[in-house]
């Protein structure tokens, strides 16, 4: 009686063991690497972001000022990529600015994620390995790509690598806009197309 009732605590033993293990292995297989649920909310906050970029970026290429502002909240903070001191720029002069780009370059193309080694997703949000705590608030976007134009002058084709970190308001409008590629390098690759033709 004694060995019965020893296989028979075994055998539950093991049976609350592999229903834990097997509720374990469910759970890390939805989240693989973290273990973290993100809401659906979260999930469709996210979506909603990349749609606001893409009609942001598609502006640029159709050089349409009213849709893509349209994107852009009232309040935007922009930093800008050459170095101005650390100063922000509000909403007229990120205008002025991208006035100023469809004035100097035609079929302006944002190409996601192109440049970047060991994925092809340009959309991250979210932190898990930074300072700070980590969250699944995809209110803070960061995108990474490359910028194609044709400088509508020379005729030059100009590329630019480029990463941004997108901020969010509660209405889905860009809010702070902070990004980073080579200014100069733009000018250089415009000399250089000229230098050529010149030969």
């Amino acid at each position: 009686m004694k060995n019965f009732k020893s296989i028979l605590a075994i055998v539950v033993l093991a049976a609350i063991s592999y229903s834990c293990n097997n509720s374990a292995v469910q759970k890390i297989m939805q989240e693989p690497e973290t273990g973290i649920i993100v809401s659906d909310e979260n999930k469709a906050k996210f979506e909603d972001q990349i749609n606001t970029f893409r009609t942001f970026t598609k502006a640029f290429h159709d050089e349409d000022i009213n849709q893509l502002m349209s994107v852009v909240a009232d309040s935007i903070q922009w930093s800008p990529p050459e170095y101005n001191g650390g100063e922000t720029v509000g909403y007229d002069g990120f205008k002025a600015v991208v006035s100023t780009y469809f004035e100097n370059f035609d079929e302006i193309t944002f190409n996601e994620a192109e440049g970047l080694i060991g994925s092809d997703n340009a959309y991250w949000s979210g932190s898990l390995y930074s300072t700070g705590e980590i969250n699944t608030d995809p209110n803070v976007m960061r995108v990474y790509g490359t910028w194609v134009c044709h400088h509508t002058e020379t005729g030059a084709t100009v590329y630019n690598k480029w990463y941004a970190v997108l901020g969010f308001n509660d209405d889905g409008k860009i809010a702070t806009f902070s990004d980073w590629f080579d200014v100069t390098g733009m000018q250089t690759q415009i000399e250089k197309f000229v230098e050529s033709n010149q030969d």
